[in-house]
């Protein structure tokens, strides 16, 4: 297991909450926990260089700009896969990829704009693919998105993970078509953040953009209080931080239904981080409430998974394991690869 100094889980629990959006970020978060900056500094460059913290950037709510999305599942012959993975993670709006032990054996979340649907795709990519199958399991039931890795207190907060974020429905009403101004910030603002003293004057620099760093941070604050940002923070990756033992998990109701009492159940637990109930395909696949488990060791996800079970009386589940991670990236949106990907594969 990852053991971590005492400075190092303070300013890992820190950073994974929000990072300021100000002009000298680092230098509020020194403040915050009475640390020299210069050591704040270094000691976040180090956890990126271990691969501790894959990146910090802002997390948007994808169809509040715009795009749709959806996990999708591959059933692609073995000598196929690796060729299938590559095809896969070319699409722009690919942020996650993932061999598991299925039938369906790739899956992937999927993010498209408006001038094309997630079937489409879905269904271009499988012929790329040569899929013998394909699902689309969209997001007809958000129950529960969060998770932060809590260093030093053996605790999982209730917060937001990036996977597959960009599904979740905030319902707010402000749906106003963004400026030109503002599609250019959340295109800067998914630039993963320097570790410098003012690091957004690096990212301004860095796309040769005209736009001053106060109105990226302001138009940032406001994004975020309007809800098309989610938050801008660091994320971690599970493994390296300590959490080597995870699994998507697929559960099936004997009545077909899922009662609130069920629900409750995984709700409760906090080792997951997402839980949703996805798409029904009637005798292709027939397990629609998804809960993503995060455990330190196989013995704790499979005393957690023996727990669900017990306490919830479903009986009828899969365990689906990642065996590779094909791709882990953010979705770039308002990137100009998905219009020549459309171009060139629809």
């Amino acid at each position: 297991m990852t053991a971590f100094s005492r400075a190092e889980e303070r300013i890992i629990n820190r950073i994974q909450e929000d990072i300021p959006l100000a002009t000298d970020p680092f230098g509020i978060i020194a403040e915050e926990l009475s640390l020299d900056e210069n050591e704040l500094l270094k000691t976040v460059s180090r956890l990126k260089e271990k691969r501790i913290v894959r990146n910090i950037s802002a997390i948007f709510n994808g169809h509040r700009l715009g795009y749709s999305s959806s996990l999708v599942a591959f059933s692609v012959a073995g000598e196929d896969v690796e060729g299938a993975a590559a095809v896969i993670n070319g699409h722009p709006g690919v942020s996650h990829n993932y061999l598991r032990d299925h039938l369906y054996n790739i899956w992937f979340t999927l993010a498209v704009d408006g001038s094309t649907s997630i079937e489409e795709t879905a269904a271009a990519l499988a012929r790329l693919c040569r899929a013998k199958d394909h699902l689309v399991l969209k997001n007809e039931k958000l129950y529960k998105i969060g998770f932060k890795l809590r260093m030093g207190d053996n605790e999982q907060d209730d917060d937001d993970d990036d996977v597959a974020a960009d599904e979740e429905d905030s319902g707010i009403e402000d749906e106003r078509a963004l400026s030109d101004e503002e599609r250019e910030a959340v295109l800067l603002l998914q630039t993963d953040l320097p570790i410098t003293r003012r690091p957004f004057d690096d990212i301004v620099a860095g796309a040769k953009s005209r736009m001053s760093v106060e109105r990226l941070v302001a138009i940032g604050e406001d994004l975020k209080n309007r809800k098309i940002m989610r938050r801008y923070a660091a994320v971690l990756k599970h493994y390296n931080a300590g959490y080597g033992a995870n699994a998507m998990t697929a559960w099936k109701a004997g009545s077909g239904r899922f009662d609130e009492k069920t629900i409750s159940v995984f709700l409760s637990n906090r080792s997951i981080s997402h839980l949703y109930l996805r798409t029904v395909h009637p005798g292709r696949f027939e397990h629609p409430l998804f809960a993503m488990i995060h455990a330190r060791s196989d013995e704790e996800l499979e005393e957690i998974i023996r727990s669900l079970e017990e306490r919830s009386g479903l009986g009828d589940y899969l365990v689906l394991r990642s065996l590779k991670e094909f791709k882990k990236k953010r979705v770039r949106y308002f990137s100009p690869d998905f219009e020549e990907w459309t171009k060139e594969y629809m």
